[in-house]
């Protein structure tokens, strides 16, 4: 049935402009001059982007998920994703803004907050350092200028939903992971896109079937730029289609960045 399926070569599949919004992001980065070298800004810009993100997005149930925590902090991870309605939590009552209230003591106040997170998420901010990180712009004297920087960036839900957040985050990734031993760690866009168009050009009839089960696989996956890009084809000309993502990394930050990624789109990970 696929037979005279008619693809559009010229698929786009970024069609929202968000240069602006990424933009504003990545300038919060001169609170890092003297502090970081240039083409290490976005050890701090990406991984304060995954928090604010994570911490909008929780700001509804917080309240709940801490509550149940305080009365059994023995509660089933599960169970708490449930009542976060994601799927991660933080148990913790501290949040960026609270962060700020107690200048004197901000980075302990800070790991605290990172400590609540569910493992998954903890797991990305031990790989990207956040630790070492929250250490070294406390010694240098930027680290309340960052986190109030960010403690009011809306990054909700209601005002950027979960394509348009990818989009943005994305962007942060290229421009970081571009400055870094280019191709080492991240694979231009517009390269990706290609590779894709090609796997899918032959063979691959059954992805139009209507509510097609799809398995994607990248042995390494990097920052995961493959998967989402073959993810956001598929759905362009099949969004009945049910695709479930698999990959694996070997480098720790690239893997974090990547799991981080599929988190902020809402995908299974």
């Amino acid at each position: 049935m696929s037979g005279n399926k008619i693809l559009d070569t010229m698929w786009d599949d970024n069609p929202i402009d968000i240069t602006q919004e990424a933009n504003f992001i990545w300038s919060i980065a001169n609170k890092l001059r003297g502090s970081y070298m240039p083409d290490k800004y976005g050890d701090v810009v990406i991984p304060m982007t995954i928090l604010r993100r994570f911490e909008c997005a929780l700001a509804d149930t917080k309240k709940q998920v801490v509550d149940a925590y305080k009365k059994n902090p023995n509660y089933p991870a599960k169970a708490l994703c449930k009542i976060s309605g994601f799927s991660f939590y933080n148990t913790s009552e501290y949040d960026l803004k609270e962060l700020c209230n107690d200048p004197n003591h901000i980075a302990a106040n800070f790991k605290n907050y990172i400590s609540g997170f569910s493992s998954n998420v903890k797991d990305i901010f031990g790989e990207l350092e956040m630790s070492k990180h929250i250490d070294k712009m406390e010694k240098d004297g930027c680290l309340y200028s960052v986190v109030e920087a960010f403690s009011v960036l809306d990054l909700s839900i209601k005002t950027y939903d979960s394509i348009k957040m990818g989009y943005i985050f994305e962007n942060l990734i290229g421009r970081f992971y571009q400055n870094v031993d280019a191709g080492q760690f991240y694979t231009g866009r517009d390269i990706i896109k290609l590779l894709v168009e090609i796997l899918m050009a032959e063979g691959c009839d059954d992805i139009f079937e209507p509510h097609k089960v799809i398995t994607i696989l990248d042995q390494a996956c990097g920052t995961g730029g493959m998967l989402s890009t073959a993810y956001t084809y598929i759905k362009h000309y099949n969004p009945t289609a049910e695709v479930k993502l698999f990959g694996q990394e070997f480098m720790g930050q690239s893997y974090a960045v990547g799991l981080a990624e599929m988190l902020i789109k809402n995908q299974d990970s």
